[in-house]
């Protein structure tokens, strides 16, 4: 091995592919921009409907949603009417870092969300330095590393981006911040190849993330949060400034890693204006089942709106507390309903079954009538309409256990909601529900998109554009392969357009 790494992963954290290629073809992404030229390119192609949540544990470990059980950072206890925070070690399947670190492999990855990597005198991980979800403190490994890392790149600038309000003067210290953060980013991933040389190093930006959720409007003037007086501090385009600071520090890292590490860049999804009825989604419900809507008034409801308008510094340290007090009343109601909205992403609704067997006190019977009522709420909430358009609201509605196969299928959301993302939605109507408004506490103003981008250059392979899409399972073990590894027991296979002959996967010994 000659250079700092064999082999080379760059995950670019939900930027968005269109925004990628019209900046390149401006020539305001010169690195992306040579990647672009000298690489095989691929879309990929991610979990259904609910790939924000399942993306990252699928990269990580080869399968599908059915067989790691994790859609979201919040789901169901199943001992009673909570929620459970899901972490990385509750994978019930091992991840392809931790495969290939046993086969004697030196492996460092930075900030790769949802990431398991054994400790070993051979791997190096910096988890929670500056990743989208701050939910956990700073994490090295070898521990002795957590000093350095705050040498070098001292704490996160910017934080939990979702505590981010809507006004200007926040807007420009979070746009700072995430171009500050990619900078210290490259110069952490410096630090870190220069302690190669590394078999596999892969790294993830999450910038594109944060700044995708929250200055989405400020580019968008068909937005109804759109403010232009909001440019003349921000600027023109801040996602565009965000963007260009990942790809100066792209080509910094791309320059130290060389010509002769296998590198592979993915822009893991995509982003676009977040328009869904989420907030919604659980009043639309009770009016199908003929129950009261729960109260948007109220003390509880009071002591949100007032928490909302705090400054993030102070609801930071608080949001676990903050969480689990919110949905404590909602455990007990969620006990005498036949179905309810459970929490996902936003652009997936989701609806979850009080069955009987499965949850403690379940109202639903198993089998035949379990299937009709799905088959009626389906055809309900196909006919929600935007009242300001006359579309529909929902795209589709997949089942669950149908959509995910494997030990966990029926862990996720009986039905998955696919809102139409098209237009605003300031209220939904239907003829059995009558109209219900739209109010969504969330401060994002743009949300995922499905649509990924994967980026393979090595000396050995001719840049062409393939056919088709590539699925986001058959990264790990490509990647693998790449190191003579072969991965069994995974849902995933290896590209064969990202290797050459002396690199298929050969059976390890």
């Amino acid at each position: 091995m000659s250079g700092p790494a064999k082999v080379a992963c760059i995950t670019l954290d939900a930027a968005e592919q269109s925004l990628l290629r019209q900046w390149v073809s401006q020539g305001l992404l010169p690195n992306f921009g040579k990647l672009l030229k000298e690489s095989v390119t691929s879309a990929t192609r991610n979990p259904e409907i609910i790939y924000s949540g399942t993306l990252w544990p699928s990269f990580n470990t080869g399968v599908w949603p059915g067989r790691h059980d994790n859609y979201f950072y919040l789901q169901p206890d199943f001992q009673g009417y909570g929620l459970r925070r899901f972490l990385p070690e509750h994978l019930s399947v091992d991840s392809i870092w931790n495969a290939i670190a046993q086969q004697g492999h030196r492996v460092a990855l930075i900030d790769v969300p949802k990431a398991q990597l054994a400790r070993t005198s051979r791997t190096l991980q910096v988890s929670f330095w500056g990743e989208h979800e701050v939910r956990h403190p700073l994490t090295c490994w070898p521990s002795s590393l957590e000093q350095e890392v705050q040498q070098i790149a001292g704490t996160d600038p910017v934080g939990a981006c979702d505590l981010v309000r809507q006004r200007p003067q926040e807007l420009l210290r979070l746009k700072e911040g995430l171009i500050e953060r990619a900078t210290r980013r490259a110069d952490l991933a410096l630090a870190v190849l220069a302690r190669g040389p590394w078999d596999l190093f892969a790294l993830n930006f999450s910038e594109a993330h944060c700044a995708g959720h929250q200055l989405w409007a400020t580019r968008d003037p068909k937005h109804p949060q759109f403010r232009a007086d909001f440019r003349a501090l921000l600027g023109e385009d801040p996602l565009l400034e965000v963007y260009q600071a990942i790809d100066h520090s792209l080509g910094r890292i791309v320059d130290a890693l060389g010509r002769d590490a296998f590198l592979l860049v993915l822009a893991t999804h995509g982003m676009g204006p977040r328009y869904d009825a989420a907030a919604a989604l659980d009043a639309v419900l009770c009016r199908l089942d003929g129950i009261n809507v729960p109260k948007t008034s109220g003390p509880i409801e009071t002591v949100r709106k007032m928490w909302l308008q705090l400054p993030g510094v102070v609801r930071g340290p608080l949001r676990r507390l903050a969480d689990l007090l919110y949905d404590a009343p909602r455990q007990r109601e969620r006990a005498t309903r036949r179905f309810v909205a459970i929490p996902t992403t936003d652009n997936c609704g989701g609806v979850r079954f009080n069955l009987r067997g499965r949850e403690p006190k379940g109202l639903v019977e198993p089998g035949l009538p379990y299937q009709e009522l799905c088959d009626w709420l389906e055809r309900e909430l196909l006919s929600l309409v935007n009242v300001a358009t006359g579309a529909p609201v929902v795209k589709r509605v997949l089942r669950g256990d149908l959509l995910f196969a494997g030990p966990f299928r029926n862990e996720f959301p009986d039905l998955m909601i696919e809102w139409s993302q098209e237009a605003p939605i300031p209220a939904v109507r239907s003829p059995r529900i009558g109209e219900l408004l739209v109010e969504s506490p969330n401060p994002r103003t743009g949300d995922h998109r499905p649509k990924g981008l994967v980026l393979a250059r090595s000396t050995d392979l001719a840049p062409r554009a393939l056919e088709g899409d590539i699925a986001l399972v058959d990264l790990a073990p490509t990647l693998a392969a790449r190191l003579g590894v072969a991965l069994s027991g995974i849902d995933g296979k290896p590209i064969l357009d990202f290797l050459t002959q002396h690199t298929h996967e050969r059976p390890h010994a």
